[in-house]
C-alpha cells in the first residue's frame, strides 16, 4: 500500500471543490426573490453535499494509493454488474462467513469515508451487562424515552417498530427475553454527509455481496431500515433545503418549488414551507422522512384530498443508483427512474438524496378533534349508528378536499382493543383536516354527521382549531405518535368510491368495522383520496392506481402483551391477514398502501403495485440485477427470502440471512 489512505479522502474532496463552489453560488440565488426562470432539465442546482461525488478519477487515485486490486476493486463502480462477489449459495454475506471482509478492509473503507463508519449496536444494549456499552444511567434514560420517536430517529440503527428486526434487544419492561442480541440490526452504518460516501457504501456493499439497507428516521411500518448482518447508510443528517421562487420543470409545471435533502422530516418541511409563504404535501406524522420511502411509496397526506399524493408533487430527484452512479431524474432525464421512484416503492433501485417538489399556496386550514365512547351514547345501538353515520358521509367529506384520521376500538383506556367481547367502545377523530376552509365552512360540512349524532343523543365536544396557514393548524393536531413497541400487527385496504356509492357495499364496510372490533381487533383509518380536487393527477408515475379512486384507507390491527411468545405473534398475525379478506371481498379490485400494509398480504405484488408491476419488475432487473436493494414489500422481493432465525416462517421479519428463493 502506498501512502496513508487519508490522502485518498483529501484527493476526493479536492476534486470536488470546484463543483461544490458552483453549487453554493447557484443555491444562494434562490432564497432571494427573483422572477428569472430556473429551467429544470434536471434540478436547478445541487446541494453542497451532493457536489462531493465519487468519480472514476477519484477511484483511480484510490487504486493507486492502495496498490491492491482486490481491495480497491471493492469500491469500484459496477461494470455490467459482473463484479458482485457472491457466495456459493448466492446468499448475501454475513459476519463469520469466509468471504466476509476482513477488518483491514473495513478500516480502509472507514478511512475512505473520512471516519464516518459506525460499528453498530442495539440502542438498548446499554441495559445489558454482557455488552461493552452497558451503562445503568443511560439505560434508565433510554427506558424512560423508549416510546418517543426522537430517540429512535437520532440513533444510527434503531427502528420505530422493532417487531421487524426480531424484537431482540429492548429495555427491561419491553423485552420478552432477558437477553440482548443484534437481531436484524445492521453490522455497520455509514453516517453519510456527502454523495461520495453513499456511492462508496453502495459500491462496497454490491461488490462485497453484503446486505444493504437505508435508514433515515426509522419510521417505517415494516422495518425496511433493518437487515441482519447488513451495511447500512444513515441519511438522517442530509438536512439541506432551499426555496426556488420559479422553475420551469420538465413535466410542464411552472411556478415555485422547494428542494429538500433526504434527511428532512415532515415537520421540518412544513416549517420551511411556511417560512417562505407556501405549503408542501407531506405526511401526518412528525417523524416521516419526506424524501425517502414515504414519497417513493406514494405518500398520503392531510393534503392529499386537495393536492394528491406526495409522489405527485415531485419535479426532480437526485439518486445514487445500484451501480454507484449519481444521477438526476426528471420526466425527461432518466425518465424511467423518475417514473419508478414516484410511487414504485422504496428500497428498489437506488438511494434518493434529494427531491424538488411543488410549493403549494399557503392555505387557511381548520382542524377538528373530538371523541365519543359508548358511555357518551344511550347504548350500543346508538354508538354504532354514530359510527355508521361517519362512513355514510365519507364521500362528501373527501369531495370537499378534507382528510380525517379516525380510530375505533374497545378499551377503557381508548387505545386499541383489549380483548374480543370488550364493549367499552370508543371512536376518536384524531383530526379532521379541512384545507382552504374557515371554521364556519367546516362546521357546515360536518353538519349532516353532527346532526345525526345529536339526534342519537351522542355527547361529543368538537375542538376547532383554525390557522391562516397549514403548518400552524397541523402542528397542534398531530403530536408525535408513540413508537418502539413490538405488540401490534396491522393490515390495510384502500376502499374505492364505488363502495361508498353502493348502499349495500357501504353498509358492509360499516359492518366490517363493527365485526373487527367485536373480534378483538382495532381500526385506524383515514378518509382520503389520492386524487386531489385542486389539481389533475399525473399519469407519469408508478403510484398504485387504486389510490386514484380511493375514499378511505382502512387499517385493522391486533395487539398482544410485551412478554408474548412467538407463537402468539404468529397466530395473531395470521388472524389479521385472514380477517382482512372481509375488506378484500368488499373491494376485490382495489389494493393496499404498501407503506402501511401487511407484509403477508396475499398476492402482494398486485395489491401494492397493481398493473404497474410488470414494468416495475423489468426496471428492477435493469437497474439492480444483483438485488442490492431489498425490502420485504419491495419490487423484486419475491426473488429473495429472509431465512428468519426466530420461530417464524421465512420472510416474516428481517432477522435472518438474505438468500435467493429456494427452487
Amino acid at each position: 500500500m502506498k501512502g496513508p489512505i487519508c490522502l485518498v479522502v483529501a484527493t476526493a474532496a479536492s476534486l470536488s471543490l470546484a463543483s461544490a463552489q458552483n453549487a453554493t453560488d447557484t443555491a444562494s440565488l434562490y432564497p432571494a426573490a427573483t422572477t428569472k426562470a430556473a429551467k429544470v432539465s434536471g434540478a436547478p442546482f445541487l446541494f453542497l453535499s451532493e457536489s462531493v461525488q465519487l468519480t472514476d478519477s477519484v477511484l483511480a487515485d484510490v487504486a493507486s494509493t492502495i496498490q491492491n486490486e482486490t481491495i480497491s476493486g471493492l469500491f469500484a463502480f459496477a461494470s455490467n454488474f459482473t463484479s458482485s462477489k457472491r457466495g456459493e449459495d448466492g446468499c448475501k454475506l454475513m459476519p463469520g462467513d469466509s468471504l466476509w471482509p476482513v477488518q483491514l478492509v473495513w478500516n480502509i473503507f472507514d478511512d475512505l469515508l473520512g471516519g464516518a463508519l459506525i460499528k453498530a449496536s442495539p440502542l438498548a444494549a446499554v441495559c445489558y451487562p454482557d455488552w461493552s456499552e452497558y451503562n445503568a444511567e443511560k439505560c434508565a434514560t433510554i427506558t424512560a424515552d423508549w416510546l418517543v420517536s426522537d430517540m429512535h430517529e437520532a440513533d444510527p440503527t434503531s427502528i420505530m417498530l422493532p417487531l421487524y428486526e426480531g424484537r431482540t434487544c429492548m429495555p427491561p419492561g419491553y423485552n420478552y427475553t432477558s437477553t440482548c442480541t443484534m437481531g436484524a440490526y445492521p453490522t455497520y452504518t455509514v453516517n453519510v454527509s456527502t454523495i461520495a460516501q453513499i456511492q462508496l457504501a453502495v459500491n462496497f456493499a454490491r461488490n462485497a455481496n453484503l446486505r444493504f439497507v437505508v435508514k433515515n428516521t426509522g419510521h417505517d411500518f415494516n422495518g425496511k431500515a433493518s437487515g441482519k448482518g447488513a451495511l447500512s447508510i444513515w441519511t438522517h443528517w442530509l438536512k439541506d433545503k432551499a426555496y426556488i421562487p420559479y422553475v420551469e420543470a420538465d413535466n410542464g409545471y411552472s411556478g415555485p418549488a422547494i428542494k429538500v435533502g433526504a434527511g428532512i422530516e415532515v415537520f421540518e418541511a412544513y416549517e420551511f414551507a411556511k417560512s417562505v409563504g407556501h405549503t408542501v404535501v407531506g405526511g401526518e406524522a412528525v417523524t416521516v422522512g419526506i424524501a425517502g420511502g414515504y414519497t417513493a411509496g406514494g405518500g398520503h397526506s392531510p393534503l392529499s384530498s386537495m393536492y394528491g399524493l406526495a409522489a405527485d408533487q415531485v419535479l426532480a430527484m437526485e439518486v445514487v443508483l445500484a451501480d454507484g452512479r449519481f444521477i438526476t431524474a426528471t420526466s425527461k432525464q432518466n425518465a424511467d427512474v423518475f417514473w419508478m421512484l414516484r410511487g414504485g416503492g422504496g428500497s428498489t433501485i437506488g438511494v434518493v438524496t434529494s427531491l424538488t417538489v411543488i410549493a403549494r399556496p399557503q392555505l387557511q386550514t381548520t382542524t377538528v378533534t373530538f371523541n365519543f365512547t359508548v358511555a357518551d351514547t344511550p347504548g350500543l345501538d346508538a354508538f354504532w349508528a354514530a359510527v355508521q353515520s361517519y362512513i355514510d358521509n365519507v364521500e362528501d367529506f373527501v369531495d370537499a378536499g378534507t382528510y380525517g384520521y379516525y380510530y375505533l376500538g374497545a378499551s377503557e383506556f381508548e387505545i386499541g382493543t383489549d380483548y374480543a367481547g370488550d364493549t367499552y367502545y370508543y371512536f376518536r377523530m384524531e383530526s379532521f383536516v379541512a384545507p382552504n376552509m374557515s371554521v364556519a365552512e367546516t362546521e357546515a360540512l360536518l353538519a349532516p354527521w353532527f346532526n345525526t349524532l345529536d339526534s342519537l343523543n351522542v355527547t361529543y365536544i368538537p375542538w376547532y382549531n383554525y390557522a391562516d396557514n397549514f403548518h400552524d393548524a397541523w402542528v397542534v393536531s398531530f403530536p408525535q405518535e408513540y413508537v418502539g413497541t413490538d405488540v401490534v400487527k396491522t393490515a390495510s385496504r384502500l376502499m374505492p368510491r364505488s363502495v361508498f356509492q353502493d348502499d349495500e357495499l357501504r353498509n358492509q364496510t360499516f359492518k366490517a368495522h363493527k365485526d373487527a372490533i367485536e373480534q378483538g381487533l382495532f381500526a385506524a383509518g383515514f378518509h382520503i383520496s389520492g386524487t386531489g380536487i385542486a389539481v389533475d393527477s399525473p399519469t407519469d408515475n408508478a403510484v398504485l392506481p387504486a389510490w386514484r379512486d380511493a375514499l378511505m384507507h382502512t387499517i385493522v390491527g391486533i395487539e398482544w402483551a410485551f412478554d408474548s411468545n412467538w407463537s402468539t405473534i404468529k397466530n395473531s398475525s395470521e388472524f389479521v391477514t385472514s380477517w382482512m379478506d372481509v375488506l378484500r371481498d368488499i373491494a376485490p379490485d382495489s389494493g393496499a398502501y404498501m407503506s402501511e400494509a401487511d407484509l403477508n398480504e396475499p398476492n402482494l405484488q398486485d395489491a401494492f403495485y397493481g398493473v404497474n408491476y410488470p414494468r416495475l419488475y423489468e426496471l428492477k432487473q435493469k437497474y439492480d440485477p444483483t438485488g442490492l436493494f431489498f425490502a420485504l414489500t419491495a419490487v423484486g422481493a419475491e426473488d429473495w427470502e429472509v431465512q428468519v432465525e426466530d420461530p417464524l416462517p421465512y420472510s416474516w421479519n428481517n432477522n435472518g440471512r438474505l438468500c435467493p428463493v429456494s427452487l
